[in-house]
Order: structure tokens, then C-alpha cells, then sequence
């Protein structure tokens, strides 16, 4: 079932930020080209669920309220058929998991892209459709891991404190961050680098909160150090591209409650979906490397626990 929030030009003049909504939610709205735009937020899983997507779908009918789009939302896979993803400038994908289309759904999804629809993907929108390429394509990288210390974090194993670095200054989803964003959420590493082929946007620093061990070395996927690492060397975190049609924006960052009060990540969602619906002028040419990138780009080798190292070269045979 499809639910509406309807954006309508009286109540702007009436709208005050809500407590504890921040810069994104009560400063000036951008300037919006030709008029007002439909959004569909698209929530199912099929896999973990985070507790997040309630207090997310609000934010967005808040921010919609403000800046003058309709959102709908959804959990029901038939709402993909051309009929109805014409009605919309964009899609979110809301902390998605799992397979959560079929492949008639699939096609029609793709034709809606192919044909200049908008993607917005967060959080866990990369742990979704793994079986799908195209899907792979156009979110820009599947998720691989993510921390599982401190297990008793408040929002989840995993949460914790880490730096965003901004690449990209004048995109509207980055051009109100600092340089070096300090936040608290649940941080992925990726399958594979997207960089070169999506304007990444925002990357981690790699140094500001632990990597590992994460969800990859838990029992039944391998003993550490013989789990992977979440290290990437170089390490996005929010891109956009427009190379399958339509516009695509994404951002890793979504898992915990209190990050949609944060006024700097509502104005980051914002940005993206104007992004998505081309509502804003947006820079999303690739680069091939980026200001912060480091020279060895990709996965990282597993770390190894110095104790065993020393184990190791005490069995290794003498010359």
C-alpha cells in the first residue's frame, strides 16, 4: 500500500522547523526548477531490517513538506510497473536488503532508469539485489562488511564514532559539510571500489574508527585474521553518476535513528534527491582519482594479529 504526503503551496508559508531538525531541515529551501516533483521511498527487506526506516521515511515527508516535493512510500513490490514509476522524478531506495523485486518488476525498473528516472540509494540499499547487475551498476558498489566493535554500541554493534572527508565542494548533497565530517553510524566497506567510474562525493578516513574486525569475521564466515578486512585503502562513502540514463545518487551512511535529527545529514539527503530528480544542477562526472584517494587503491590485505605473526615465524623452518 502506497501512503501520500501531499506538499501543498499554503502550508509552506506555515511550516517551522521541528525541534532538533538542524540546518537541513529549517534553512532556506533550494531553488527548485520547474516546479514541485514526486518522490517514491521504497523500504522492503528481505533480510536485516534496520529499526531506522520508520524515523528515515519521516524525515524525508518532512523534508518534502519543506522543499516543496510529494513522497510516497512503499513496501509493496507491484508499485514497480511502468504506469506507476512514471508518476515519479525519483526513486529512494531506503535501507533496503535482500531480493526484493522480480524480474518483471526488474525490467520495469530498468526501463524507468534507461528512460532518465532518479535513483536514491541509502545505507543498505548497497546490501540489496545482489543477483541483479544491473542493480550492482547502478548503486556502485555492494556492500561487504562493517565493524561489529563496540558490540554494546546504543544504535547497534558496530556504531561508532568515525570522519567523513568531503571530495566534492560544490555538489548539493556536499557543499554544506565541513571538510572533515565527525559522525556516529555504522560504516560499510564495499566489494569493490567505485572510483573512476561515479564522482565520488565523500570518503572515510580510514584512521578515525576501527575497521575490524566486522560482520566478515564473525562465526561461520571465517576466524580472524583469516576473515577479510574492512580496510579499502582508499575508501568512498557517497557518489553520484548518471551512466545507465538517470540520475544516481548514493550514500553508505542511514543506519542509526539519531542521524535523521542531525541537520547536516538531512541537508546531505536533500542534495541527493534533488540530484536524483535533476531538481539542482550536479556535477557526477567520473574521476579517476580524487584528491584524498590514496595511490593503492582497492581492498586491502587482511591484518594479521602480530601475535600470531611472531607464532608463525617461530614454526617456520630455520634456514
Amino acid at each position: 500500500m502506497i501512503r501520500t504526503s501531499v506538499c501543498l503551496t499554503v502550508l509552506f508559508a506555515l511550516v517551522v522547523p521541528l525541534s532538533g531538525c538542524g540546518g537541513g531541515g529549517g534553512s532556506a529551501a533550494p531553488t527548485i526548477e520547474n516546479g514541485g516533483f514526486r518522490l517514491l521511498v521504497f523500504t522492503r527487506t528481505e533480510g536485516f531490517r534496520h529499526a531506522s526506516i520508520p524515523t528515515g521515511v519521516e524525515t524525508v515527508e518532512q523534508l518534502g513538506v519543506m522543499h516543496g516535493f510529494e513522497v510516497e512510500h512503499t513496501e509493496d513490490p507491484a508499485a514497480f510497473n511502468a504506469e506507476n514509476l512514471a508518476r515519479f522524478a525519483a526513486v529512494m531506495w531506503l535501507n533496503t536488503t535482500g531480493d526484493v523485486l522480480d524480474e518483471d518488476q526488474q525490467r520495469a525498473f530498468e526501463d524507468y532508469i534507461a528512460a532518465g528516472g532518479g535513483y536514491v540509494g541509502v545505507h543498505s540499499a548497497s546490501d540489496t539485489e545482489f543477483d541483479w547487475p544491473f542493480y550492482g551498476d547502478l548503486v556502485g558498489a555492494y556492500f561487504k562488511n562493517h565493524p561489529v566493535f563496540p558490540v554494546t554500541a546504543e544504535e547497534g554493534p558496530g556504531v561508532q564514532q568515525g570522519v567523513l572527508r568531503r571530495e566534492a565542494a560544490e555538489h548539493p548533497s556536499t557543499a554544506h559539510l565541513p571538510e572533515q565530517w565527525a559522525l556516529e553510524d555504522e560504516f560499510y566497506a564495499f566489494q569493490s571500489n567505485p572510483r573512476g567510474v561515479v564522482r565520488v562525493l565523500m570518503d572515510i578516513d580510514e584512521d578515525s574508527y576501527n575497521q575490524d574486525p566486522n560482520t566478515s569475521n564473525l562465526p561461520g564466515s571465517g576466524a580472524f585474521p583469516l576473515g577479510e578486512t574492512g580496510q579499502m585503502n582508499d575508501h568512498p562513502m557517497s557518489w553520484c553518476h548518471d551512466r545507465l540514463g538517470g540520475m544516481a545518487w548514493y550514500s553508505a551512511i542511514g543506519h542509526s535513528i539519531g542521524l535523521y535529527d542531525d541537520g547536516d545529514f538531512r541537508q546531505h539527503l536533500l542534495g541527493g534527491i534533488l540530484t536524483a530528480a535533476r531538481r539542482q544542477p550536479a556535477d557526477c562526472a567520473p574521476r579517476e582519482a580524487g584528491p584524498l584517494a590514496e595511490p593503492e587503491e582497492g581492498p586491502a590485505a587482511p591484518q594479521q594479529i602480530p601475535l600470531l605473526d611472531e607464532i608463525a615465524d617461530a614454526l617456520a623452518p630455520s634456514a
